[in-house]
């Protein structure tokens, strides 16, 4: 039996899901979440208990490792560690980019495009931006890269799926190419269903090898780097 439990945060919604072979998939996910309480852990032992699922019969845990904000993807990440860790388990790093499309179309139907490209941590004149691609088996990830958005130009036809920090000139940039705007989403079910194909494919780490994916240095890496130089 092959069963996963796969988990997203890195945005601004937290998504677990839990499958196993034969059984549906189940997720739990909350869109901006309170800070004020814990969503992640319940959410988890609640997507396990409803797919009947107990820790001991997993056989891998699965994470979005980013680009995203800090918190989020060091607190999801240190879960999916502690959980693949006590239970000797792989884990399965899961890019932002693959998560947000396969979480917007998250099944086989009309309107799903042949190629995407997400635009994350858009920041000053830069962003994180990934091509991917849908074929038969589902969704992949071809390139992915910081780079200056304003010499970007995207596939005549694609789609773009940006949010609503994605510059007004980027956007008219997708217009001339004929490519359409989308805002993304993540969920538990997109995590799950990327995690699934990259496990077919072989891609497996052990849980102290992930670690978080930045488009640059985050803000309070680098204020902790200025304050204790020299």
């Amino acid at each position: 039996m092959t069963a996963g439990l796969a988990i997203t945060g890195s945005q601004r919604s937290v998504g677990v899901a839990a499958w196993r072979d034969g059984g549906a998939m189940i997720a739990s996910d909350h869109v901006e979440p309170s800070r004020e309480r814990d969503w992640l852990w319940p959410s988890i032992d609640d997507v396990c208990v409803r797919a009947g699922l107990m820790p001991a019969e997993l056989t891998w845990v699965a994470v979005d490792v980013g680009p995203g904000g800090f918190s989020g993807l060091r607190t999801t990440i240190a879960a999916a560690q502690s959980i693949a860790t006590v239970h000797g388990l792989p884990c399965i790093a899961v890019p932002s980019a693959l998560v947000a499309v396969c979480s917007t179309w998250p099944a086989p139907a009309s309107g799903v495009p042949e190629s995407a490209h997400a635009v994350l941590a858009v920041k000053g004149t830069t962003a994180w931006i990934a091509t991917l691609a849908h074929g038969d088996r589902g969704w992949s990830q071809r390139t992915a890269s910081v780079i200056e958005w304003g010499s970007w130009v995207p596939q005549p036809g694609s789609t773009v799926l940006a949010d609503a920090h994605c510059p007004s000139a980027l956007r008219r940039a997708c217009d001339a190419h004929g490519a359409a705007v989308v805002e993304p989403m993540w969920s538990g079910t997109g995590v799950m269903t990327a995690a699934r194909r990259l496990w077919d494919d072989g891609h497996r780490v052990a849980p102290a090898a992930l670690s978080p994916e930045y488009a640059r240095e985050p803000e309070a890496v680098t204020l902790w780097r200025q304050r204790h130089s020299g």
